[in-house]
This record gives C-alpha cells, structure tokens and sequence, in this order.
C-alpha cells in the first residue's frame, strides 16, 4: 500500500489535551432524538439500547451509520467519542466525517483502529481509498477492553488526532465540509458508542426576545396527527386548513409506507376537524406532499411531475400544481424550470404568494455546502428562470433546506445545520432587502421554545403571522406530530390584508369561478393573481401594506368590474370583505369603473386611473362591434348644475382618451347626470364615494 508520512508523532505520553471550547453535540444515546438511521436485517444491525449506539455485522459486511451535525470546518473544532469493541477479534472500527456532496466526488476521512490496536487515518472517496497515516511500527497506544476515546481537532492550520485523551499524530489541516459524522465497523463483529460529544465556539445569533420566550408547542391532536410520521406541514393563508404528509398510514393510497397527502380543516371554536385524504389524482403510489397552498386556498403547489402513460397517471421528480374544479382537484400540470437539476437525493421548494417566485433547496455546481437555497422568476411564457444561488447571507456549508416565504413576501423562514443552534437542524428567519431576492438580512435563530436538541425543520405561517405551525417528536402521539405555537413579535412577518369575498355573476347572482388579478394602482404593474373557487366562488388575495392596490374578477365573455383598496398606512393584521361581480357581455349590460379616478372638482384624469382606461381600451378592440354609453355622476355636494357641468366633462375626457387609443368616436356616446342618480346615501364619506363614478352600458 501507498503510505504518505505526512504525520507528526508528538509528545505521545506527556501530552493530555483539555478543551476550553463550548459543547455544540452531547450526544449520550440514552434515546434516539436525534433520528439516527436505525436499521436491522439478516446481515447487520443499528440500535440504540442501553444508553449505546450498537453497530453489529452478523456476516462480515460493513456496517456504517452517520448524523449531520453543525460543526462549521472554517473555524476550530473538537470531536470526540467513547468506542467499545464487544465482540469480533477481526474487525476495524472507528469515527468518519463525511463530505457527501456529489460536486465534491463524495469523500469519507476515517479515524479507526485496527484489529491489532494500531491507529489508521484514512481519506475514502468514489475513487479510492488513500492512507494518509498507518502505524507502521509497533502499537503505541494499546486498545483498552472497557472502551477507548478517540479525538480529532482542527486547530488552526493542522489537525490533531487522539486516543485516550493523548496526541498521537498532527496532519496538515484536513479539509471535511462538516455536517455529518458516524461510525463505521469493517468485518463481523460489534461495537458499542456510548458518547459523542462535538465541541466548537458559537454563538447562536437569536431572534431578539426568542430566549426569554416561554411559549409551549400544542399539540394538535388526534383529529390530525396520527401514530405515524406527520410532516410537511402547510397552512392555508386563512389559517383554516392545514395540508400535511403521512408517513405508514394504512390509509394512504396503494403504498402506505410512501407519505400522502392529508388535509385538516379548523372550526369555529379553534378546534380540528377530522383529517381527510386528499384522494386521486393528486395522491400517488409514490411520496406525495404539498409545497404550497396560494393565499386563496385553490391551488396547490405539489412534488412530482405527473404524466398519463398508456391510461395510467405516473410520477416523476419535479414540479406540479393543481387547481380547485367543480368535482375536486385536477390533474397536476407540471412546473417547468430551465436547467433545473439537483445531486442531492433531498429536496424541498417554496412558491412566494404572489406565485412570482420560486425557492428551490437543491445542491447544484454552484454551492455552498451541501443543499443550497437557489430563486426562480416566473417568465411570461410561464416557464421558471434558471435557479440563481441566493447567496452566503443565508447558504452555508452544511444544508439549507425546507424554505417557507410568508404572506409579506419577503419573510422568509428555512431549517439550517450551517449556523450555530440548538441541535443538528434549527429553523432561523430573514428579510429579504431588495427584489433581486439574493439580498438578505442576517439569519436569526428562532429561539429554544422552537428549535431544540434535535432535527428541526418544516414551518408554515399562516397571514396573521402571529403562530407557527412545526414538526416535533416531544410526547408525539407516536411518530413525528404538529404542533402549532405563539411567536414573538420579532419572529413574525411584516401585516398584511386579507381580501376576501365571492364572485358572482351580476345578471344571475350566482358565484361563479374566475381569475382574480391585483395590481399597483399607482402604475397598473400587475403584481398577483388568484382563482376563486368554482363551487361557491369565494376568493382569498394577501396584500402587504406601503400600497394602494386595484383588483377585479377576470372570465371570458364577461364584463370586468373593478374594485380598489388604499393601504398605504400600515396597521395591524386584518381581513376585509369586498365581493366582486362579472357582468355578461351583452347588450343593456352596465359597468362602474370604480378605478377611474378624477382630480377632486375637475375633469382631468390622476395616474391611477390609467391601468382602468386601459382595460377599457382593450376590451373595445378585442370586441369591435361594441359600442358603449358613458355615464357620468356626481355626490349632491354643491351646486347641481355644476355638478352636472362637471359630470359631463368627465364623460368628455374618457370619450377623447378611447379616442386617442384607435377607438372610433362613433362607437361612443355619453351623458352627465350630475347627482341625480344616486346609488347610496350622501350621508357619509365612504358613502359619497359610490355616487362619484363614471359608467358604461353596452348599447349595440
């Protein structure tokens, strides 16, 4: 074999080293909190029992097993574990730090010993496997049969190996990315761990007043957790229904061991309803699970591609989303992002509300560590751009993963190993700063009473922003549960509305399924867009404040009536109640245009009104034969004639602006009326508001 002497042997016996640095991992296995991957067949067993971590080859087969950690390889660190050889004369074992990013051609560094007590330092890759230290002479250090601690610490520009608490051999500092570390035991035989403990300065970076929260998880009960895995949770933007995966259930749909889809809905008094199966064709054979449900609750965002193949829906990795129908949801129709690819075997994604915007958690040749978070823009032929790195603020060199965005659209909330925290995974909070989504405020731990010793990851806000909805095995019903818990106020996203309502069609009065987009009133930039449900027509759009905002129902062979709502003075969380209406594109038919505004006393037109005239515009060239009658309004303030005066100037300007656009002046007549045609009392402001108004009705 190939030797490297690049060790150096140190003051082997006079040398006893005492770390001075804080525990980041005690580890004592007395429970397997930490997820370790247990497994046990024919050939070889993983347990924990007794207060060990058990590795046992029943044939002679390697048996390995590892845990991500977050042991930051930039700054020093200590490793240590307490390793008892129980049985297999033969058989080598030992501590391994593993780089298992596949951009990196995955690599293993092992600290082990040999069969005859002599100490081996190994570098393992897809390649080959390299010694870089192997004791050549006689034993220096003699296995104790009550166990032996081994040690490896970068410290500096070197790393130190130990045994028993003594220096062995330094090695120019080996390079490891950090995240995971495990066992290995090569040849029949058993081991026992009884201790890991890693330890590295820290500081974990908290959220202002998170340390002195005592908010406690609520379990959310039987009515949605079950005896087995429930992850993934995703709260609708009303905070009404709650999507989440079930692992193992019998009830899931062909393979109970692939998760499916769950659904929860809460009552009036707080409570849940009992969970349903979202059913066919959204869930598969394969692992099903929700990414994101848009703020108004009809569409969802789901894994996988889906794809009909000789009458049979099959699946495969990807991107879909689904929609709300009259008879249930649809087929996923799948998300196309160009030169979309991941190494990682683990993925997860997050869809902003105003369904812009896509964050991938997914490892690419640009990377920071292990599974980076990478931004996505929707294109205008709805197709995603490809995934940009979203920078070093919030990517580190473990693995960044499960990104939620919340109502505001810049909070953004994901589960990180790559910062100091509380356990292997923590979930942190940024802003983001600007609308190039690549920069952000420094990320900040959510605190104890949500991150703990363990993996924790998955967080969904609903609008309100005031509670969280996370994964937790603490007195679980059996597996993994939810939990929903209170968060201190600077944890919780910027306030924002929640508009909301039904549409209907205004000749029948019946709701009615529509496209309901919203746009900056200031400059008509169209900035979202929902679905209203096509069973009761109810709609949901979250607007952040800072804005005015125009609004209006969209449908073929329909007439559009436009709503508006000034939000420019930020308040506290709120829901407002604002139904929209479709009128039938038909002769007799009329239409306020609610976003047409004047300067107060006079004719002429403010900006804001302009995306209305617009609209106005298009709807008269897509539809030639239309010719229109323009009414004009006034409140009862001041003088009548004036007001009728002014009424028809305003009808004037409206006329000569089609006009201007291509529109025939045949095609337009109009008529001021002053405030004689009231259609709300003048007692009041908001009230005077609806007389003020211009109309059209469609008269051939």
């Amino acid at each position: 074999m190939l030797l490297r002497t690049l060790f150096t042997l140190a003051a082997l016996y006079s040398c006893i080293y005492v770390v001075a640095q804080p525990e980041l991992v005690h580890e004592n296995f007395n429970n397997n909190a930490a997820l370790w991957g247990l497994e046990k067949d024919d050939a070889h067993e993983i347990a924990i029992q007794g207060g060990s971590l058990q590795l046992r080859s029943k044939n002679g087969d390697n048996v390995f097993v590892s845990h991500d950690y977050p042991v930051d390889p930039e700054k020093d660190f200590y490793i240590e574990s307490f390793i008892r050889r129980v049985s297999g004369d033969s058989a080598t074992y030992g501590i391994y730090l593993a780089d298992t990013r596949k951009t990196k051609n995955n690599r293993w560094y092992y600290y082990l010993i040999a069969p005859d007590g002599r100490l081996i330092f190994c570098e393992n890759s897809t390649e080959n496997t390299e010694y870089v230290y192997y004791q050549e002479e006689a034993p220096i250090a003699n296995p104790l049969s009550a166990g032996n601690t081994l040690g490896i610490e970068k410290k500096g520009a070197v790393t130190n190996f130990y045994f028993n608490k003594k220096l062995m051999f330094t090695l120019p500092n080996v390079r490891f990315w950090g995240g995971f570390i495990g066992y290995g035991l090569y040849g029949r035989g058993t081991i026992q761990v009884d201790q890991l403990v890693v330890k590295q300065s820290f500081k974990i970076n908290l959220v202002p007043n998170a340390a002195a929260a005592k908010y406690t998880k609520k379990n959310l009960g039987a009515a949605v957790n079950t005896k087995d895995d429930d992850i993934m949770p995703v709260i609708s933007a009303d905070g009404k229904t709650l999507y989440y995966a079930v692992e193992d259930d019998p009830a899931n749909i062909e393979v109970a061991a692939n998760s499916d889809i769950w659904y929860a809905t809460r009552k009036e008094d707080g409570t849940w309803a009992p969970r349903k199966n979202i059913g066919k064709p959204v869930n598969t054979r394969e692992a099903d699970f929700v990414i994101n449900a848009t703020p108004d609750n009809n569409s969802l965002l789901v894994n996988g591609m889906y794809k009909t193949e000789r009458g049979k829906l099959n699946k495969y990795e990807g991107l879909s989303m689904t929609h709300r129908t009259p008879s249930g949801w649809s087929i996923p129709e799948q998300i196309k992002i160009e030169n979309y690819y991941n190494y990682s075997t683990e993925v997860s994604f997050a869809l902003s509300p105003d369904r812009q915007v896509i964050i991938s958690s997914i490892e690419r040749d640009i990377t920071y560590g292990g599974t980076d978070l990478y931004v996505s823009f929707q294109q205008e032929d709805g197709t995603w751009s490809v995934p940009e790195n979203m920078g070093s603020v919030i990517n580190t060199y473990g693995k960044d993963i499960t990104p939620t965005i919340a109502a505001d659209g810049k909070t953004l909330y994901y589960s990180t190993n790559g910062k100091p925290g509380y356990g292997s995974n923590d979930i942190f909070v940024t802003k983001r700063l600007d609308d190039t989504w690549k920069n952000w405020s420094e990320p900040l731990n959510l605190g104890p009473s949500v991150n703990t010793i363990n993996w924790d990851a998955y967080y969904s806000v609903p609008a309100s922003g005031d509670i969280a909805y996370i994964v937790s095995n603490d007195q679980s019903l059996g597996g993994a549960d939810i939990y929903s818990i209170s968060m201190v106020k600077e944890a919780q996203p910027d306030p924002v509305v929640i508009v909301q309502g039904k549409v209907f069609n205004k000749a029948t009065n019946q709701p009615i399924g529509a496209t309901i987009t919203y746009h900056e009133l200031s400059n008509g930039k169209d900035i979202g867009a929902a679905q209203s449900n096509p069973q009761d027509g109810s709609y949901k759009i979250v607007l952040p404040y800072s804005k005015a905002y125009g609004f209006l129902a969209e449908k073929e062979q329909f007439l559009s009536e436009s709503n508006n709502i000034d939000l420019s003075e930020e308040k506290p969380y709120q829901e407002i109640q604002r139904d929209l209406y479709l009128t039938p594109l038909e002769v007799g038919k009329t239409i306020t245009l609610n976003n047409v505004f004047f300067i107060q006393s006079k004719a002429d037109l403010m900006p804001e009104s302009y995306p209305e005239m617009e609209r106005l515009v298009k709807l008269m060239m897509d539809n030639p034969v239309i010719h229109i009658e323009l009414a004009g309004h006034t409140d009862n303030v001041g003088n009548p004639a004036l007001n009728k005066e002014l009424s028809e100037k305003r009808v004037e300007t409206i006329k000569n602006y089609l006009v201007s656009k291509g529109i025939a002046a045949n095609r337009i007549t109009g008529k001021g009326y002053g405030g004689t045609k009231p259609i709300a009392s003048n007692a009041s402001e908001e009230t005077k508001k609806l007389n003020r108004r211009v109309e059209f009705t469609i008269v051939k």
